[in-house]
């Protein structure tokens, strides 16, 4: 089955911010702290796109390996 049938997009975006927020630590300024999927997805939002498409192959490749 396609990833991309499993999933909405919204929904690959969610999981690939959590997998980057559990990877990455919070980067903290002052009292404020930033994710890295906020920063990634703001600063870079080309990046991003390429991001949660790669995130989205990996899946696929998980989901065709079982």
């Amino acid at each position: 089955m396609d990833i991309r049938d499993k999933y909405t997009q919204e929904e690959l975006e969610e999981m690939h911010d959590e997998m980057l927020d559990e990877v990455y630590a919070p980067f903290r300024i002052g009292d404020v702290d930033f994710y890295a999927s906020n920063i990634l997805a703001n600063c870079d939002p080309i990046m991003y796109s390429i991001s949660v498409d790669e995130f989205a192959d990996f899946l696929q490749e998980q989901e065709d390996e079982e």
